[in-house]
Parts: structure tokens; C-alpha cells; sequence
């Protein structure tokens, strides 16, 4: 199997610069694994990687969707792997669990009829979210505490695969895989997290998100898309509307972001991790430093 190396790890943790670093030292590209850095025009509450940070590196998979558009994991699949299949050796950042495993287990959603997906967007439409998350709560009851079930997206995936036999807290899929995924899980000690989350949306608010948001209304108005749903965006749609004050809003950014951190911290612990690297008090390159030795004492690399 063809092999690629995977940085993940929780928001605020620091994996586009370590994947950097990492993509110089092998010679190599950045394929982006962020669910929400694939649409335009997000860039402060995606925390998006800026050309000035990418530091010549060539990155794939951002700015690939408008915010209005539907996407999944199994367009994500479909875009990244022919780069992945050009690249003698990859690295995939980012942390959205679903695009690794969709990488390493192609999505085959061809076991979930059309109408059966049609009936469940309309019970979204006409009905809103909870009976689609009481639905899911049925079928797989472990799928609650790896799912958003603050996007109808993702929970209409995971009732997808649990009406076929699957479940999202096991793997999509037992076939065999089709790349060989290295992946390293970069943690940050809890309080030191919880720290820079909050630091970071401080930031976020101080750079512009508020006008960035403004500026989406503008375009696509309030519209229900996973996009629109995202932490940093709904909330600020919410103060936007008149809901919530900003300090509300940018406080319950903060309360979120946190609880993102925990399920993606839970859904880690499912995958196939080659090693977890805490990464407090050591610089980008250190970390790379550390992740290519390990690629080299395992034979995947050789040199330097």
C-alpha cells in the first residue's frame, strides 16, 4: 500500500505549522484534512493556514468549496486521493477524523439508497435537527460521543452507516485499506489547551471575525448549510441576528471550541495512531524533528 503521513490532533494544538516543517524536511506536499478550510472566504474562524505560513510548502484541499455548497467525505475522498496517489509520500493535516478515515476506507455509500437520504433531509427541513439525533441515538447510541450533532450533515452520515450495518465509532468499513496511514497525534496538556482556545478566539474577534461572518450573511444570507453551522460562525450569526450579545456569542465560542476539543480527543482513540507526541514547550520544527526520526527509525524514510 501506498504510504502517507497524517498530523492530527485537536484545535489550538499546532498541526499546520508542524505539518510544514515536516512536508520540508520530506521534500513533499500538505494535503489540508480540515473540514471547514475547504470553503472560501472562511478564513479567521477556520484559523486557516495564510501563504506567509505555508512558507513555500504547497498545500491541497483549501479553499475548494463555496460555503453555500454541500460536501462530504466522500467528495473529500474523491479530490484528495489522486494527489495522495501522485506524492511519493504525503502528509495529511488536520482535524477532522472522518476525512482521514475516508482516505484510508473510501466512503461506499452506495448501500444507502438516494430516497432513504432524500427522507432524511426533509425530516431536517421540515422538522429540524432532533429527530435526526434521536434517530441516531437509537441506532448507535456510541455514535453520540464522536458526532456533531450540531450538524445534520454529519448525523445523517452517521445514520447512513448505521442503517447498513456500520457504525462511525468503529470504522466505516472492514475492507481492506487503501493507504497506509501513519498517523501521529499531536496533545497539548488540557489546561494549556483550554488556554489557547481562548486566546485564540480573543484573537479571532480582534482580527475580524465578526466582519467576516457579516460579510457571508451579505452573500448567501442566513442559510442552513454545514458551513453556517460551524463553531465561530453560529455564533456570531446569532449575535448578528439580535439572539445573543457579542460577549455571549465570543464566550460560548470558547464553550464549544472546548467541547470540540473532547470529541476529537474521543474519536483519536478509535484510529490507528502510530504515536502521540505532546507537544508543549517544543517549537514546529522540533516536533517534525521528532516525527521524521520516528519515519526513519521505522524504515519509511531514509537520509538526512
Amino acid at each position: 500500500m501506498k504510504p502517507f503521513v497524517g498530523i492530527t490532533g485537536t484545535t489550538c494544538v499546532g498541526k499546520s505549522a508542524v505539518a510544514v516543517q515536516l512536508a520540508k524536511l520530506l521534500d513533499t506536499e500538505v494535503v489540508s484534512a480540515d473540514s471547514m478550510q475547504i470553503y472560501k472566504g472562511m478564513d479567521i474562524g477556520t484559523a486557516k493556514i495564510t501563504p506567509e505560513e505555508m512558507q513555500g510548502v504547497v498545500h491541497h484541499m483549501i479553499d475548494i468549496a463555496e460555503p453555500d455548497q454541500d460536501y462530504s467525505s466522500f467528495l473529500y475522498q474523491q479530490q484528495a486521493a489522486p494527489i495522495l496517489d501522485r506524492l511519493s509520500l504525503p502528509v495529511v493535516a488536520g482535524g477532522t477524523g472522518f476525512y482521514f478515515d475516508s482516505l484510508v476506507f473510501p466512503p461506499e455509500y452506495g448501500n444507502a439508497s438516494e430516497a432513504r437520504r432524500e427522507e432524511l433531509r426533509r425530516i431536517y427541513s421540515e422538522k429540524g435537527l432532533q429527530p435526526l439525533v434521536e434517530t441516531l441515538a437509537k441506532l448507535d447510541p456510541s455514535a453520540m460521543e464522536v458526532v456533531d450533532c450540531k450538524n445534520y450533515k454529519r448525523v445523517i452520515r452517521a445514520i447512513e452507516i448505521a442503517e447498513t450495518g456500520g457504525s462511525i465509532t468503529k470504522g466505516q468499513t472492514r475492507r481492506n485499506p487503501r493507504y497506509d496511514m501513519i498517523l501521529f497525534v499531536l496533545r497539548r496538556e488540557r489546561e494549556k489547551l483550554y488556554r489557547n482556545i481562548n486566546d485564540r478566539v480573543d484573537a479571532m474577534i480582534k482580527n475580524g471575525l465578526t466582519e467576516e461572518v457579516q460579510t457571508l450573511v451579505n452573500k448567501y444570507g442566513f442559510c442552513k448549510k454545514p458551513s453556517f453551522e460551524a463553531i465561530g460562525y453560529k455564533e456570531i450569526i446569532s449575535y448578528l441576528r439580535g439572539e445573543i450579545t457579542l460577549y455571549e456569542a465570543i464566550e460560548q465560542i470558547k464553550i464549544n471550541t472546548r467541547h470540540y476539543a473532547k470529541k476529537q480527543i474521543t474519536y483519536y482513540k478509535r484510529m490507528n495512531v502510530a504515536e502521540y507526541i505532546d507537544v508543549d514547550d517544543k517549537t514546529p520544527e522540533e516536533i517534525a524533528q521528532t516525527i521524521y526520526k520516528k519515519l526513519q527509525t521505522d524504515g519509511i524514510v531514509t537520509g538526512k
